[in-house]
């Protein structure tokens, strides 16, 4: 066992991920937090139970503390591995032009948004050349509904002094289209900004794994 753990962290030291089956990455990352143990049959129960990396990392600690053989300990390692890749994210966000860099804000809408099992809606404040100065949360509510109230958006914007903004919320049903209400939000959002001279720059949408920005899907308000 010992020689099977040994080769596992040498073949990454070697080549990164390369050549890994998924389980295999998570049977890695779980060696390092279950010491003197075959972690391979606990790897194979989570892929079992939650069928991907990204659905294991979406899981909740309670469901993960299920799994035979991963206590409490290594479910919040778990979940401290995707929380630390979205501050990292997060802060790869700083100081960048958004609108020239959309995958590094699709690859953060995934990671701070996929498997919420509620509606959330945030946004991103930006500068005069449109570099990211806050990224935040504003508004939760249930699994088909968070209720946003323009008037606080505005608000915060001022107070950031922002020139401009990135919105987003998530579909937890995972219905990858902009609803009617969606596309009136942004509406009136747009006409809000444009009283103050703050550019409403792009409105994403978060389902299952999709990021969709409303301006390339054509659901952009005219």
């Amino acid at each position: 066992m010992q020689g099977h753990r040994q080769r596992l962290k040498e073949r990454f030291a070697q080549h990164g991920l390369d050549g890994f089956h998924d389980y295999e990455v998570l049977e890695l990352l779980l060696l390092y937090v279950i010491p003197r143990k075959d972690v391979k049959p606990i790897a194979k129960r989570l892929f079992t139970q939650f069928s991907t990396l990204a659905g294991v990392f979406d899981a909740h600690v309670e469901e993960l503390q299920n799994i035979e053989g991963l206590g409490k300990e290594s479910a919040l390692y778990l979940k401290l591995l995707k929380a630390a890749h979205t501050s990292y994210l997060s802060a790869d966000l700083a100081d960048k032009p958004l609108l020239s860099s959309p995958e590094v804000v699709k690859n953060w809408l995934r990671l701070k948004l996929q498997g919420q099992s509620i509606e959330y809606f945030g946004a991103l404040f930006t500068d005069q050349q449109n570099r990211c100065i806050s990224s935040e949360i504003l508004f939760e509510g249930t699994i088909d509904r968070a209720v946003v109230y323009p008037r606080s958006l505005i608000k915060r914007a001022l107070e950031l002094d922002a020139k401009g903004m990135i919105v987003f919320h998530n579909h937890p049903g995972g219905t990858a289209v902009a609803s009617e209400q969606d596309i009136q939000l942004t509406r009136q959002l747009m006409e809000a900004c444009s009283v103050l001279d703050i550019k409403l720059l792009d409105h994403f949408l978060l389902a299952g794994k999709e990021v969709l920005s409303f301006q390339e899907q054509g659901w952009w308000p005219t």
